[in-house]
């Protein structure tokens, strides 16, 4: 027995050189090239250790992968060879719906670099916890975790539920006060919640789809559309959220989660402790995602109530409804949302007077929105009814906690609508001209025709002018203008650079 321990021995070493000269690279090598030394007697510990050699030097992410943590892992990424169980080769390129990837930011993170840097230990503890406390949280939802770049998580799990409550409980870690507080989703901050500060993450999460391709390089770096889609949705959580924790994932990862625990219930979803709220397509260079947020504060939960209000306005952008409906549905929409979230009570300074200053809430907000309403399908006043929009969305603009998403649509739906305004003036600037009679008595005419000398009365007699009945042909201008500017008037929420 000692001298096939030695023979194993020495067989071992052979093949450390083997693989450390890059002569053989995977698994499947390592076989075939043991399988020609016809070596006498049982070698399977041999093997197995030569093989966790391999995984060190060329799995790179998935060098901790095993079968025994992480079984679901296991199946969907490595090839089985022959009968070995505990082996294989990790496949290259991956187009699989059981693969989900999240990619995080740490917001502060180079902040807290700077202010520590005479503070070696701070940062040593930082640098713990970011390897050895991200891994230990992955690896209890049967995931896998690495830092890249300094301040960026990667994680990879075989479900959508494992992928998203990994990312949940890193939020909760990093966090002074849990988020979420509950049992279900674990806080991981002990031995550094002295050390460490309040950090925010925001997180995007890409998977569930059989057409997007991860890329595994020889080095074991992850590549490809997968990973990409994750990062331009953690770029989209953070232009909607600089300064609070965000999700965001696309509808392959929403209709994974239903779908999975359709079969076995999770507490994340019995207890419902997220509401997935759809957050409608997001242009990127190249690619219009659908994409959703997950909510996970109860202090948002509030935004459920308007979210079919939002898929209302998503379908009539789509439909190019812009005659009629995406204005109010627009309006109903951003009511509802000021009916819903918290009261608040702002001073400001007066749009018109600077100098002046005012109170806005959420009761004079939603009586805005009903006068824009008003104006605009009862009274044809879409002059009017814009520039109310115009003011809506500056004074949404200033107050804390307004739903930012929603906010996109105001100003992107509002840069639409004054562009077509300017060529509704024109066109009925010209139809006053010609009902000019119909319009004044002869005192008025003769003061609207002399008062073009004179701005301030021209432009009051104007707007006058432009409300009255007599101009019938208001709202066949304004719906020939749609449907000759519809073109102009596709819209698209766009992240990052065009």
């Amino acid at each position: 027995m000692p001298a096939q321990s030695e023979a194993e021995l020495k067989l071992l070493h052979h093949l450390y050189e083997k693989i450390l000269a890059r002569e053989i690279t995977t698994f499947a090598n390592l076989v075939e090239y043991v399988s020609k030394l016809k070596h006498p007697g049982k070698i399977d510990k041999v093997i197995h250790k030569s093989f966790l050699l391999i995984k060190e030097l060329h799995w790179g992410f998935f060098k901790d992968l095993n079968r025994a943590n992480y079984t679901k892992l296991w199946k969907e990424l490595v090839l089985p060879y022959g009968d070995f169980k505990k082996e294989g080769d990790l496949k290259r390129n991956i187009s699989i719906s059981n693969i989900f990837v999240a990619m995080l930011d740490i917001h502060g993170y180079t902040k807290f670099c700077q202010e520590s840097k005479g503070n070696l230990s701070r940062l040593r503890k930082l640098d713990e916890f970011l390897h050895d406390g991200i891994i230990k949280i992955a690896g209890c939802n049967h995931a896998l975790a690495t830092r890249e770049r300094g301040d960026e998580i990667i994680i990879i799990a075989a479900s959508a539920t494992d992928t998203i409550k990994t990312t949940l409980e890193i939020i909760n870690s990093f966090s002074k006060r849990s988020v979420i507080r509950d049992r279900t989703v674990q806080r991981n901050r002990k031995d550094f919640s002295i050390i460490l500060p309040d950090f925010k993450i925001t997180a995007g999460i890409a998977g569930g789809n059989l057409t997007t391709p991860l890329i595994v390089t020889e080095s074991g770096l992850l590549s490809g559309y997968l990973i990409n889609t994750a990062a331009r949705l953690q770029s989209r959580a953070n232009e909607l959220s600089p300064k609070e924790s965000k999700i965001m994932a696309v509808q392959s990862v929403y209709n994974s989660y239903l779908k999975e625990n359709k079969v076995v219930k999770s507490n994340l979803y019995a207890k419902n402790l997220i509401f997935f709220f759809n957050s409608g397509p997001v242009s990127f260079k190249g690619v219009k995602l659908y994409s959703y947020e997950i909510i996970f504060k109860k202090e948002e939960r509030y935004r459920e109530k308007y979210v079919k209000l939002m898929e209302v306005l998503y379908d009539s952008l789509k439909q190019q409804l812009w005659k009629q409906k995406i204005f109010l549905d627009l309006i109903a929409a951003v009511s509802e949302a000021l009916s819903r979230m918290p009261s608040f009570s702002i001073e400001i300074a007066n749009i018109v007077d600077p100098g002046q200053r005012g109170k806005i809430t959420n009761v004079f907000l939603l009586q805005l929105c009903s006068k824009a309403s008003q104006m605009y399908d009862k009274e044809d006043d879409y002059p009017s009814a814009i520039s109310l929009l115009g003011q809506i969305q500056l004074l949404l603009e200033q107050v804390p906690g307004f739903d930012m998403l929603l906010y996109n649509y105001v100003a992107e739906i509002n840069v639409k609508y004054t562009e077509l305004m300017k060529a509704f003036n024109q066109k009925l600037e010209h139809e006053i001209e010609e009902r000019i009679d119909s319009i004044f008595n002869e005192q008025y005419k003769s003061a609207y025709l002399n008062s073009k000398k004179a701005a301030i009365t021209y432009e009051k007699l104007r707007s006058y002018a432009k409300k009255s009945k007599a101009l019938s042909k208001k709202k066949f201008i304004w719906y020939n203008l749609i449907e000759e500017n519809r073109n102009m008037l596709e819209l698209e929420i766009y992240s990052g650079k065009k």
